[in-house]
């Protein structure tokens, strides 16, 4: 069954109202990536009927980590790459630590690159050397995909679902404080955070295959 996320444009809404985020910047962002080679398959194959553990950035030092199919949010990576894991899938809007990713890319991890108004610059400055497998951006068009979500792990989440996970298994998700791969505490980040708290209880209230 495909997980519907219809739902999600009534928060989409109201994050860009509370975060005031500019539809302009978002379609500028859009533009910005819309000649960039994709492959989505590649993706698809490393999500459609697997049992995932997905990492988020609120992990806390010396938890371990399953070592195969794992989506990691991009805070996240250090942590995988201290315990010599090497994530399948890197889910990133560049806020993480730039050559980390690069590093990761080059050894065989899949790459996708959230490009939306707040990063533009990022984008324009690190899209060739990251060569991302797959686009997403903040609203659908024609060459980029949408699968929804705000931080970078509920939007793997939601990716994860789209494309008809088996199950996906959470870790280091922690709304209520900055976890040691967050980045730098601020009210906003914690208001983000609450945001991704609310997109995860809706995904498990639709979906029985996140394992918390």
């Amino acid at each position: 069954m495909t997980f519907d996320i219809g739902w999600w444009w009534k928060f989409q809404e109201e994050i860009s109202v509370q975060f005031d985020f500019s539809k302009i910047r978002e379609d500028v962002a859009s533009r910005l990536v819309s000649d960039t080679k994709q492959n989505i398959s590649s993706i698809r194959k490393c999500i459609e009927k697997k049992d995932l553990i997905l990492v988020g950035a609120g992990l806390q030092k010396g938890t371990d980590i399953p070592s195969s199919n794992v989506i990691v949010a991009d805070g996240a990576l250090r942590a995988c790459l201290e315990q010599d894991i090497l994530p399948s899938l890197i889910v990133t809007d560049l806020d993480g630590y730039i050559p980390d990713i690069l590093w990761a890319r080059k050894k065989g991890s899949k790459v996708i690159l959230h490009a939306h108004g707040d990063n533009i610059a990022r984008v324009f400055q690190y899209l060739s050397d990251i060569n991302p497998n797959c686009i997403t951006t903040t609203y659908p068009s024609a060459s980029s995909n949408c699968w929804g979500g705000f931080t970078d792990g509920d939007r793997a989440l939601m990716m994860s679902l789209s494309l008809n996970c088996n199950s996906v298994k959470m870790i280091g998700f922690n709304y209520n404080i900055i976890g040691n791969y967050s980045g730098d505490y601020s009210p906003r980040k914690l208001e983000k955070l609450l945001w991704s708290q609310k997109i995860v209880e809706v995904c498990i209230e639709r979906s029985n295959k996140i394992l918390v």
